[in-house]
């Protein structure tokens, strides 16, 4: 197997052997490589530590499967010397969070950044895994807050496992949390007080998305993503110790922080154009009308709430004229969710095709349901009068097979994973910018 393969182009390669000095000097003489992809070892085989020089026109950084115990290379110098770098994305095996190993050091990554007191101008950094100890907040000057335009943070704060909590409060607690000027899309799977505060001190993101961790997310304990020659299984991103059992916060405590994150939303992002919230988070119709009343350019729009009647969802609709793709959550094994789940998805199609026709639901072209229910919305017709659609006898189900009805479509979630409130709500790990 080669050392490395070409993806795309060469601009663009990603290794997938663990590579030795002279591939890394190689790569030096490409000086069209602007993309950079390196799968760690999975396994404790002893090797020596290569440094892994800069490349002058690097301008896209991931680093995946990291685990000092299997993967000793030193990425500093390469993170200090790539002077054009935009994108970065670190992601630990999420082994040392399950075993709650302290075997991760930041400095072994920014530490010559913090030497030479050079702050990275990044534009997008997604970290993933991480666990570590506070060391000081030196750190938070390693990237520069005005060139900040994207964040993820998935799995790497704010558990309530006890394998993790104490150095993750220390984080909290103890860290300087910088504010982000010019942030416009925020992506995590995590909600707290801080992040709350956060929200308040930061203006005009346009995207939003807070990823609900459901009850597979803890059984995963696998993070091995492909390479164009390696197969894969599945590619976790958050999983729980394999030895604990999942912490719930109490409905009063969840009540009150989706209550603060709502109110900074509406007071400071009022250019949201993509709104991904929690499944645990039921809105009340009076909250919805409100925050859909100031948020006047929704896109996409993923929320939980009662099961909604049509009124209320042509109120919802007339306050977001450019919504183009709408969920209605529903938290895994709550009583909603029986009644989403257990119907069949032709009755949701009748319903979605005599009500979705009005002027309301024009630019509308996907609604989801829970987690796998997912409807394509087409053009309004009239059917001729042999077609008919599953649905009730009574006059009134006659009235609406008459028509305008909207062709509706059944799809598979796998189909709409370009549509972000769908595709970003996950805590698998990619090893690609989208």
């Amino acid at each position: 197997m080669p050392p490395f393969d070409v993806v795309a182009d060469a601009r663009s390669w990603e290794l997938n052997t663990p590579p030795l000095q002279t591939v890394y000097q190689g790569l030096i003489g490409r000086t069209s490589l602007s993309s950079l992809t390196i799968r760690c070892q999975t396994r404790r085989t002893p090797r020596p530590t290569t440094i892994v020089p800069p490349l002058p026109n690097l301008t896209t950084l991931v680093v995946y499967n990291i685990d000092p115990l299997c993967y000793p290379d030193d990425i500093s110098l390469l993170v200090l010397g790539s002077k054009k770098l935009e994108n970065l994305k670190l992601h630990w095996s999420p082994r040392m969070r399950a075993a709650g190993e302290e075997s991760v050091n930041l400095m072994t990554v920014f530490g010559r950044c913090i030497a030479a007191k050079y702050s990275i101008p990044i534009k997008r950094v997604a970290i993933y895994n991480l666990y570590t100890r506070f060391f000081g907040n030196e750190l938070t000057a390693v990237f520069q807050a005005e060139s900040s335009a994207e964040l993820t943070v998935i799995n790497s704060r704010g558990s309530s496992d006890p394998m993790t909590i104490f150095n993750d409060d220390l984080w909290r607690v103890h860290g300087n949390h910088p504010t982000l000027p010019n942030l416009k899309m925020l992506c995590t799977d995590t909600f707290d007080k801080e992040g709350a505060l956060f929200l308040t001190k930061t203006r005009g993101l346009e995207r939003m998305y807070i990823v609900s961790k459901r009850p597979k997310d803890s059984c995963k304990s696998d993070s091995t993503a492909a390479t164009p020659t390696t197969p894969s299984t599945i590619a976790s991103g958050a999983p729980a110790s394999a030895n604990s059992t999942p912490i719930t916060m109490s409905s009063r405590v969840c009540q009150n922080l989706a209550s603060d994150y709502i109110a900074a939303i509406q007071a400071s992002h009022p250019t949201l154009r993509h709104l991904l919230l929690p499944d645990l988070w039921a809105l009340s119709d009076e909250t919805l009308f409100q925050l859909c009343k100031s948020l006047p350019n929704l896109e996409q729009f993923g929320f939980a709430c009662a099961v909604p009647s049509l009124e209320l969802m042509r109120t919802v609709m007339s306050y977001l004229p450019k919504a183009s793709a709408i969920r209605l959550l529903v938290r895994p094994g709550y009583e909603t969710g029986n009644k989403f789940d257990i119907n069949d998805p032709e009755m949701h199609i009748f319903v979605i095709a005599t009500e979705f026709w009005r002027p309301e639901y024009k630019n509308l072209k996907y609604v989801g349901l829970g987690d796998d229910l997912v409807f394509k919305l087409g053009g309004v017709y009239y059917p001729p009068k042999t077609d008919t659609i599953t649905g009730g006898n009574d006059d009134s189900m006659n009235v609406k097979r008459a028509g305008p009805i909207r062709k509706v479509e059944a799809v598979s979630r796998e189909s709409v994973k370009d549509v972000e409130i769908w595709g970003l709500d996950t805590t698998d790990f990619h090893p690609t910018f989208s």
